[in-house]
């Protein structure tokens, strides 16, 4: 999972992916501590080569936080 944090017309921007885009996801319940905050953008890859894809075509200066399986993780709530 990547967390893409920026606004709200950024969605419009991101590469056409076979994975999912969600707006305003809620982490909390993705990371091993079981709190956190909203990403404004969540990406879930369905495979190695959706996330080559997804890196290779993000528009430039998007920042971006790889989440894994949000084990050894804190995602601040505000």
């Amino acid at each position: 999972m990547i967390a893409v944090k920026r606004n709200e017309d950024l969605m419009c921007q991101l590469p056409r992916v076979r994975g999912t885009y969600q707006a305003f996801a809620e982490l909390g319940m993705r990371s091993w501590f079981r709190t956190g905050g909203t990403a404004e953008v969540l990406f879930e890859p369905v495979d190695v080569q959706d996330l080559k894809d997804f890196m290779a075509n993000r528009p430039c200066g998007v920042p971006l936080s790889v989440i894994g399986f949000g084990s050894n993780l804190l995602i601040r709530d505000g």
